[in-house]
């Protein structure tokens, strides 16, 4: 992985704990660069990434991570759905960034440690 500077993040999650990390992503770390912004919800990427400058809008996770632009991604989705984009990213060999819960079962928490391991990729919960 080359890390580009600033690094590029996409955003998986547009809602409330989205919009805080997309707002200090695109003006309050100068080291990043909010890339991309994916959420399944019609228009509530473009509408996020409109109001902060512009940025890729997907409504699929999955086009999110494929994109080879992106280098690193925060999760800000709903806990039951942390584990298995963890894994995800991780298998896409992007940096992570995790809202807590980074899994709701110890199990499911196992499979996105392996999968972060496996892929030598970087993870961080936040808290």
């Amino acid at each position: 992985m080359t890390t580009r500077h600033p690094l590029p993040v996409g955003l998986i999650g547009a809602g409330r704990m989205g919009s805080f990390h997309a707002e200090t992503l695109a003006r309050r770390l100068p080291g990043a660069r909010l890339a991309a912004i994916a959420d399944p919800a019609p228009g509530a990427a473009q509408g996020l990434g409109d109001r902060l400058g512009g940025t890729t809008a997907y409504t699929e996770m999955a086009e999110l991570l494929a994109d080879p632009g992106i280098e690193a991604v925060v999760i800000a989705t709903p806990a039951r759905t942390h584990a298995g984009l963890v894994e995800a990213a991780a298998r896409a060999g992007k940096a992570v960034y995790c809202e807590k819960p980074m899994a709701v079962t110890l199990d499911e928490a196992d499979r996105a440690l392996a999968a972060v391991a496996d892929a030598g990729v970087p993870l961080q919960v936040g808290f």
